[in-house]
């Protein structure tokens, strides 16, 4: 794991668009800033997978609301996750893309429910 990675888990029904937002803040004495980053997501069942079942991105499904407060926030429609990820625990972790730097910004198990509203 890396040192500077967050370990977040997440926890998203499969009736409902996944839409968390996240803030990043720069360690003590540093700086941060979205602007031009891009970002991806990879979910796998387990981590030593080869391949992920899904990989979420930027621009559409990651979604960078506030590049200068460095939020970001997801937006995977219901569809995706029924069709990508059925209900249970996953493997996570989120890159941010700068140039050709990749960053783990976060990494953490990522839980799916089945949602009590029918779609």
């Amino acid at each position: 794991m890396a040192q500077t990675a967050a370990w977040v888990d997440i926890y998203i029904s499969d009736n409902a668009t996944f839409q968390d937002a996240f803030q990043f803040v720069a360690p003590t004495g540093g700086s941060l800033s979205l602007l031009g980053t891009t970002w991806e997501m990879s979910v796998k069942a387990s981590r030593d997978d080869v391949a992920p079942l899904v990989t979420f991105t930027s621009p559409t499904q990651i979604v960078i609301a506030d590049a200068v407060n460095c939020i970001i926030n997801m937006n995977v429609p219901d569809t995706t996750i029924q069709s990508d990820l059925p209900a249970a625990e996953y493997d996570y972790d989120l890159i941010m893309i700068l140039s050709t730097v990749r960053t783990q910004i976060m990494q953490g198990k990522l839980f799916v429910r089945h949602g009590v509203t029918e779609t």
